[in-house]
């Protein structure tokens, strides 16, 4: 996963060098069309540069390993047409890369498999550092309605435990681990969970 992100990235990379050495050209044909008055030209030549660098978002945590897990993530979500809102502002990762991935990795699939059952799915997915503490936040739609029993989660839409609860002992565990603190909400379609590890070197 890492190293197709690390791809992805090189390309786009390239994408944009091409761009910048042929934007002089780009500008004379767009400039030409103007000219012209001919807007609907105009608009699908910007549109045919937008799509060439569309190839990936780059998404920037510190640490190449968790970028390309979101990514992956924020990818698998869009093709379930789940929308994605990725928010992340931190200066470095300084937790290891098992635990991050095992948070991260079970918050965002359980997000992901809890907004598919929704007909307009969502998700909300940030990443910040307050002080010495990296906080994550993760929120999403869902369907049905929440029970809550011992830190497990069910469903009555389907009576199966919803898909939150799935990983989140593993989840809790690793938090626990790091010292942390994770906490659940939820209310009509809505479920959040905050997370808050220390991250200092």
């Amino acid at each position: 996963m890492e190293q197709e992100y690390s791809a992805k990235l090189d390309d786009k990379l390239n994408q944009l060098h091409s761009l910048r050495h042929d934007m002089k050209n780009h500008l004379i044909v767009i400039d030409g069309y103007a000219s012209q008055h001919n807007d609907k030209k105009i608009h699908e030549y910007i549109h045919n540069i937008c799509e060439d660098l569309s190839l990936t978002n780059a998404v920037d945590s510190g640490s190449h390993i968790v970028s390309a897990l979101i990514a992956e993530k924020e990818n698998k979500a869009k093709l379930q047409n789940i929308r994605c809102e990725i928010n992340i502002s931190i200066p470095g990762i300084n937790i290891d890369d098992f635990s991050i991935t095992t948070i991260i990795g079970n918050l965002f699939d359980n997000a992901i498999k809890a907004a598919a059952e929704c007909e307009h799915g969502w998700i909300r997915f940030s990443l910040t550092q307050t002080g010495s503490y990296m906080n994550i936040v993760i929120e999403n739609s869902y369907s049905g309605n929440i029970i809550e029993n011992n830190g497990e989660f069910t469903s009555t839409k389907n009576d199966n435990v919803l898909p939150h609860g799935i990983g989140i002992k593993n989840v809790r565990k690793v938090v626990s681990n790091l010292n942390g603190q994770i906490d659940f909400s939820y209310a009509s379609g809505y479920f959040s969970v905050k997370a808050e590890l220390p991250n200092y070197s």
